[in-house]
Order: structure tokens, then C-alpha cells, then sequence
């Protein structure tokens, strides 16, 4: 079999500390038919003459003349691709030295699939951890974008026929998220997947665009997720009123350090409900699948958020009873102890 090129994508930017180890886990993959597309947004540090003084030919630098921001980056890279395959890397993440021969191969031989992510290690930060998102299906993939997205953007792999095919681009307002829209995009066209192997090392702990993104622009950020929310809940045709959607936002928002209302958590089972039934009737999803996507993205919120623990279990009770789970001590295991929880629900 003819190996296809596959363009290995990494936007750069004052990376000078983790470049060399990122870039040298794509240089020794055991899959060598690769461009290596890298495009510096405006670096002020050492970033750039570090890329030039390696001398693979499979490596091609472009520079922005100034800082254009991650969306003109990522859309410059689909430009420029010129493979049968793009490969996102980011400019401090480790790839293991397999993960390109391996996710060639599983997209060689599931032509029906036009975008893969893969399980990934989490180091860098106090902790490690090895993230292995439980929606790997395309139906799953599909249902838990409605609320959030669980695919870790620098294990993308995206058939780069379908992307052209149907113009997709990152949305240049939106400085945060791109990576969200992008899958609902794609998932709108084609059929996606995760890899259910650990490919790559995502590197947390240190100071980035994104965490400083976080914390100075957290209202922009909320209303560029209310509106990937709006985009693929229009698409399903959720008929959400304006209240319901608030009440929906308010609640799947990846900031969660904000708080919920009481409201909102009084509200969000009839919300859910909603939704149960209109799946129901319109056979968007199975029905048992797109019950449990519910009951495990509210499972992660809830675990994350600062919610008084009672309310927490609560709010899960209510949604599981819309879903007929018998239930749920298990599901709540690792927010409580298992011999408290009926204590806690008197």
C-alpha cells in the first residue's frame, strides 16, 4: 500500500523552553512520510532560530509577519497542508514515537471516519494523569458535543479530503473554543472517533495563551461556548426558549471556577427532560446512549463545579429519575462516600 503524507501541524509561539522536545517526538516517529508544517505567530523569544537549526528537510517553518492569533494560525495551516492527513501538534506537547504510524493506520482502515482523537497523558502540572474519554463512537462523540467538548485538540487527525470538501475553518472570532467548533463542525459532515490508545503527552502546569485567556476573558470566553451551544442545538433542533438555553449555558460552561445558580439547577432536570423527548421523537440518538451521555456529562459538571455537596446529589437524583436509572451511588462514588450517600439525601 502507497503511504500517504500525512503534514504534521504545530503552531508556534514563545515556545523556546519545550519546541525541541515537541518537535524531535514528530522527527523520530516510526512513520517517516511526513511534512512537518510549523507557523510561528509573531514569537518574540528563541523559538524560531531553534526550529532553524535543525536540518530535516521534511520540516517547513512560516512565519507571521506579527502576532495574528491562534484561529488566522490554524486556518493558515489548513492552507498550507499538503498531506492526505493533518496531525495537530502543539508546540509543548510529547508525541509518542508510534502515534502518527497509528493513527495512519486506523484511518486507512476506516475510510468512513474523517476525524480521530486519541487517550492522552496529562504531566507537567503536580499531578499525572491518563485521560481516556469514554465517548469514542461517532453517535457517542456526536451527543456529548452538545454539552462539551471531551476530544483533547493535539491528538486531532483529520482527513483533510472531507475539511476541503466542505470548507471547514476555525472561526477567527473566536480566541478561545476554535477546537470545539471545529469538531462540531466536522461532526455535522462526516464521522468521528477516538484512538483508545494513549498517543500523546499533554503538557499542563506552565503559563500559556489559553490559562492567561481563562482568567482575563472569562465573559467573552462564556459567550463563544453559549454560542457553539446555540450553533449544534439549532442543528439537533432543540427548540430551547431563551430561558431554558440561559439555564443550559449557565450550567455546561467550562469555567468551573463560576457559580451555579439555584435557579439554574432547579430548572436544569426540566431542561434535560426537554431534550430526552425531543431525541425520543425525532431519533437523533439511540435513546439509551443519549440518556447515559446526559447522566455522565452532568456527572462531570457537578464533580467539578462548587456546589454544596447535598445539592449536588440532588440535582443528579432528579436527572437520573428522568432517565429511569435505578441507581446512582456508583456513578456518585468518587464525589462521596458510598456510606453517607443516603445520609446526605434525607
Amino acid at each position: 500500500m502507497e503511504q500517504p503524507l500525512v503534514t504534521v501541524f504545530i503552531p508556534l509561539y514563545n515556545c523556546e523552553v519545550y519546541i525541541s522536545e515537541a518537535l524531535e517526538s514528530i522527527i523520530n516517529q516510526t512513520y517517516s512520510y511526513l511534512e512537518i508544517l510549523i507557523i510561528d505567530d509573531g514569537s518574540t523569544d528563541n523559538s524560531v532560530n531553534i526550529v532553524n537549526s535543525y536540518t530535516d528537510p521534511r520540516i517547513r517553518l512560516i512565519k507571521n509577519e506579527i502576532n495574528r492569533g491562534i484561529p488566522y494560525t490554524r486556518n493558515l495551516g489548513l492552507e498550507e497542508s499538503q498531506g492526505k492527513y493533518m496531525a495537530i501538534m502543539d508546540s509543548d506537547d510529547i508525541a509518542y514515537l508510534t502515534r502518527i504510524e497509528k493513527q495512519v493506520n486506523y484511518m486507512e482502515n476506516n475510510p468512513n471516519i474523517d476525524g480521530i482523537g486519541t487517550y492522552y497523558e496529562i504531566f507537567g502540572g503536580r499531578f499525572k494523569k491518563v485521560m481516556k474519554p469514554k465517548n469514542i463512537t461517532s453517535e457517542e462523540i456526536k451527543a456529548g458535543l452538545l454539552y462539551l467538548n471531551r476530544i483533547a485538540n493535539p491528538t486531532s487527525f483529520l482527513r483533510l479530503e472531507t475539511i476541503n470538501k466542505y470548507a471547514l475553518r476555525y472561526n477567527p472570532e473566536y480566541f478561545v473554543a476554535q477546537d470545539y467548533d471545529m469538531w462540531v463542525q466536522l461532526s455535522k459532515v462526516g464521522e468521528l472517533s477516538i484512538l483508545p490508545e494513549v498517543l500523546l503527552k499533554y503538557r499542563t502546569g506552565h503559563t500559556n495563551v489559553t490559562k492567561k485567556s481563562k482568567s482575563s476573558k472569562i465573559i467573552q470566553r462564556k459567550k463563544i461556548n453559549d454560542s457553539i451551544h446555540r450553533d449544534i442545538l439549532d442543528f439537533y433542533k432543540f427548540d430551547l426558549t431563551e430561558v431554558e438555553l440561559r439555564v443550559f449555558n449557565e450550567f455546561f460552561n467550562d469555567n468551573y471556577q463560576s457559580e451555579i445558580s439555584d435557579s439554574t439547577l432547579e430548572h436544569l432536570p426540566k431542561v434535560l427532560t426537554k431534550m430526552v423527548e425531543h431525541n425520543r421523537r425525532n431519533n437523533l440518538f439511540k435513546e439509551e446512549l443519549f440518556s447515559e451521555i446526559i447522566r455522565d456529562t452532568v456527572l462531570v459538571v457537578l464533580n467539578r463545579r462548587k456546589i454544596n455537596l447535598r445539592r449536588k446529589l440532588h440535582v443528579y437524583n432528579e436527572v437520573c429519575k428522568v432517565k429511569s436509572v435505578r441507581s446512582i451511588t456508583k456513578d456518585l462514588s468518587y464525589m462521596v462516600p458510598k456510606h453517607i450517600y443516603n445520609f446526605l439525601l434525607l
